[in-house]
């Protein structure tokens, strides 16, 4: 059998009976020595995870920082389910998934591959309408830029001078890209359901700004708030 096929559904069966016992509210640091006793060939990660939680670590997010273990697939799914109390289902349906792509012996796309794709690509709209509004608002002058709105759209506004201008309405396709744009721009999770805040480093005819964005969503869970400060860094 292929290697790589074995190795995807190695990680099937990890995530899985991880997922399971967690369901099954057996406390973590049992599920995960049972799983390292049973699954030898990620033994070596399973143990260093137990060392992790044993020392206050975040299961979900010790998960996601193993690169060269675990698929993004998985390194997504824990931190989504992980931040909404279901870390447990997240990984079953990771391995779920992992185990299909087994069995149909789907070959992993190599970071080469991607690179090469990525390249061809043309840019995504929120990609393109989030880099023209921060330049666009810095060109004017402004100190902070927002962007509001909901299931119906939105509307990007500047201050300039003291007073909100409307820069650019936003319809209702784009709007939900183009806040999850900012707040991964911003090193935030897009999935957060709560206030949160990050920072992005924007370099612009030569000048670096520093971009402090704060995430806010509505209690209706659909509503978004993304302000941002505008600051351009200097150098000593």
């Amino acid at each position: 059998m292929d290697q790589q096929r074995v190795e995807r559904a190695v990680l099937a069966l990890w995530c899985r009976e991880l997922g399971t016992l967690l369901r099954l509210d057996v406390p973590v640091l049992s599920a995960l020595e049972v799983v390292a006793q049973e699954i030898e060939a990620l033994a070596p990660v399973t143990v260093s995870l137990e060392i992790s939680v044993q020392a206050g670590d975040s299961l979900g997010q010790r998960i996601a920082e193993f690169g060269d273990v675990f698929p993004p697939l998985v390194r997504a799914a824990v931190l989504a389910g992980e931040a909404n109390g279901r870390l447990g289902d997240a990984l079953v349906a990771a391995g779920e998934c992992l185990q299909q792509a087994a069995s149909l012996n789907v070959t992993r796309t190599t970071r080469e591959r991607l690179a090469e794709l990525a390249e061809r690509a043309a840019p995504a709209p929120a990609v393109i309408v989030s880099r023209r509004l921060l330049t666009r608002a810095i060109e004017l002058g402004a100190r902070r830029l927002r962007i509001t709105g909901g299931a119906e759209g939105g509307v990007a506004e500047a201050e300039v001078g003291g007073r909100w201008q409307a820069m650019q309405e936003i319809d209702r396709v784009l709007f939900g890209a183009l806040c999850r744009r900012l707040k991964l721009m911003a090193d935030i999770p897009y999935w957060i359901a709560e206030p949160a805040v990050g920072t992005i480093h924007l370099n612009l005819d030569e000048t670096d700004w520093d971009i402090a964005v704060q995430a806010i969503p509505d209690d209706d869970g659909i509503g978004q708030h993304v302000e941002m400060a505008l600051t351009p860094r200097t150098h000593d």
